[in-house]
């Protein structure tokens, strides 16, 4: 058998697209290497707690929404939206606020700073022109909606887009210079936290636009349960799903692809092969570089950076132990002290910016009964634990206790804001950036897509498309921005995908 479609992992992009092909008629196999579907977008369980493998919330409801009704999924589903707090020990601010009341908030702290109306005022310009851009801007669209936003382009259009290719080119901070002089302040306006500003000036604009003016959500179902609903769409009209296999080769004929070739030897044979793993470990590790037209794409794929990896520590808590007086938000980035260090400590989290996520906020369900779910997250690089892999899921001896030590360490720290935490403990677990490597499957344990630093600019910001023919890539790193949040924008490039494989296929049923 011949399929239509193979899809190359079960994360959101993936699912997305096996449903949309399958009810449309497509004959569609969906292989996935772990035990589960929905990638790093589900929930593991431990102790009578379930706890977030990836993402806890998401950006764009109502796009979510249409992506959902696109295949059929009409069943009404709540929403609740998070809001996120900043303390450091010059700031305690709740920054997912309205523009207008942000602004208002920041001049009361910040008095003589009297730049920060006109820096908003320029913020909201950029905002108002990359808004609704995957309706309009053929960059961000695919098969028949790119070729449509083409003839539609005008003057208007075109000036837009220069625009939106000069905010790429814009590093943040030169704005943020220009208008503003207190650090704590265009560090808050440049990175959302503490961090010096380090992204594009349209990459800041998405994060704002994202947080601000859509806000960001949790759903009634959990984001766990979106993709069981899509499963069902998919296995409902025919699409076949095979957990436990990994896929260890895309099979390639003169360009095109013929199919993929699994762990074990087994060869399913189809007409498009989907990759919805990342595009460091689809042109790295499942395709033969012999296979590749163009060397100058795979060296590009290897040279531009991924964003890093993260410690992750999910607690099961007594909530009645803690004291929660300082934490306003679900979300809470803190910093317990900001002086400058020439190195940074990575075995200490004193001097660092990390989030503190009250889970069961958002998912009390998930949670036993009068019990809460706390996450601690913290950025790290693969690097810092690389040495203690030995192979896929293996690890070199004091691996574990490292890890424990590292999620100690957080503890700590985070009872300062949190005082009684410590005590509070029910039951712990601990994911880093080798989890998000080896169960995650992401290259080197990457959480948010390709590297949000200024990079040189370039035509296409959709990469669903590649050099070999029938080969296309969805989720999270088929978009150079994630425009619509990480979740919607996974979303919006598996429903893509699937429109130029119907597209096609229409086109020759003719």
């Amino acid at each position: 058998m011949i399929y239509d479609a193979i899809i190359i992992g079960a994360g959101t992009g993936g699912m997305i697209c096996a449903a949309k092909l399958a009810l449309n008629g497509n004959r569609v196999l969906l292989i996935e290497k772990a035990n589960h579907i929905g990638g790093t977008s589900y929930v593991f369980k431990r102790g009578g707690y379930a706890f977030p493998m990836g993402p806890l919330s998401y950006s764009f409801p109502q796009r979510v929404r249409d992506f959902l009704e696109e295949i059929g999924i009409k069943k009404e589903m709540g929403l609740k939206r998070n809001h996120f707090q900043l303390i450091t020990p010059f700031l305690d601010i709740i920054y997912s606020q309205q523009f207008e009341s942000l602004e208002s908030e920041l001049q009361k702290a910040f008095p003589e700073e009297k730049g920060i109306p006109v820096f908003f005022a320029e913020l909201k310009k950029i905002i108002a022109d990359i808004d609704d851009l995957y309706l309009w801007h053929p960059s961000y669209m695919g098969g028949g909606s790119k070729k449509r936003a083409l003839a539609r382009m005008d003057a208007a259009i075109l000036k837009k887009m220069q625009r939106i290719e000069k905010y790429a080119r814009i590093p943040s901070g030169r704005i943020l210079e220009k208008y503003l002089k207190d650090p704590v302040l265009k560090n808050l306006l440049g990175s959302q936290g503490s961090e010096m500003p380090a992204m594009s000036l349209l990459n800041l604009a998405i994060m704002w636009n994202v947080m601000c003016f859509k806000g960001i959500w949790f759903p009634s179902w959990g984001i766990h349960g979106i993709h069981d609903a899509i499963k069902d769409v998919a296995l409902k009209h025919g699409a076949e799903i095979m957990l436990n296999t990994p896929v260890k080769e895309i099979c390639i004929e003169n360009g095109s692809v013929k199919g993929v070739r699994t762990a074990i030897g087994e060869v399913y044979e189809s007409n498009w092969v989907i990759s919805n793993a990342d595009y460091k470990k689809t042109f790295m590790e499942l395709i033969h570089p012999q296979d590749i037209p163009e060397e100058r794409f795979l060296s590009r794929i290897k040279a531009v950076p991924y964003t890093q990896s993260e410690i992750c520590v999910y607690l099961g808590i007594d909530p009645k132990k803690v004291d929660w007086h300082r934490m306003k938000s679900t979300h809470l980035f803190y910093r317990k002290r900001l002086e400058p260090k020439e190195k940074t400590d990575f075995e200490s989290f004193d001097d660092r910016e990390f989030e503190i996520c009250l889970w069961s906020d958002n998912a009390p369900g998930l949670v036993p009964p009068e019990k809460a779910a706390l996450i601690l997250r913290a950025g790290f690089e693969y690097t810092h634990f690389a040495h203690f892999r030995k192979g896929e899921k293996v690890r070199v001896s004091g691996y574990k206790e490292y890890k424990l030590q590292m999620a100690d360490k957080l503890i700590k720290t985070a009872e300062s804001i949190l005082p009684g935490l410590r005590s509070a403990i029910d039951i712990m677990e601990v994911a880093t950036p080798l989890t998000y490597r080896d169960w995650g499957q992401r290259y080197d344990g990457s959480i948010a897509g390709w590297t949000w630093l200024v990079k040189d600019s370039q035509e296409e910001r959709l990469l669903l498309e590649t050099p070999i023919e029938n080969l296309l890539m969805v989720g999270m790193y088929a978009a150079s921005e994630l425009f619509l949040g990480g979740f919607a924008t996974a979303m919006h490039t598996g429903s893509l995908a699937s429109d130029i494989v119907l597209a096609q296929s229409d086109s020759r049923s003719r």
